[in-house]
């Protein structure tokens, strides 16, 4: 055998062609569905994450206002008062919540505060990530 006939992987690629523009447009169009994938999938853990949230205060009712941590003791008293103590949803008189007060320090503003998508409408965050993954 001669030294351009050895099967080798430099003599392959001369064979084939160099990595010219066909090559880069697969190479580009090959890692398109690995980054699109990736990011789907990173948009799910932080668009659809569930923040503490609990009800909004009746003298808080600003949509302006969004502190979900206490000012004082005096106010965390009033909140602990107005909480059920078995879910997060209802009010001590078991009224349901309608209207809630997130926790943004971890995650900011989340997908799942802007679709209410907690207490009864849980469920709609398992059959979103459900319906992305199908899609991705």
């Amino acid at each position: 055998m001669t030294q351009g006939n050895q099967i080798s992987l430099e003599n392959v690629l001369k064979r084939c062609g160099d990595f010219r523009r066909y090559q880069w447009i697969h190479y580009i169009f090959l890692n398109l569905i690995a980054i699109s994938t990736s990011l789907n999938a990173y948009y799910y853990v932080f668009g659809v994450a569930e923040p503490p949230f609990r009800c909004r205060l009746p003298l808080t009712t600003s949509s302006d206002e969004d502190q979900f941590q206490s000012i004082n003791m005096t106010h965390q008293l009033f909140i602990d008062n107005r909480q059920s103590s078995t879910t997060c949803c209802e009010t001590i008189n078991r009224t349901t919540c309608t209207d809630f007060m997130y926790d943004r320090s971890v995650f900011g503003k989340t997908f799942t505060e802007e679709a209410n998508l907690i207490c009864t409408h849980a469920v709609k965050r398992t059959w979103l990530a459900t319906v992305l993954q199908i899609g991705a």
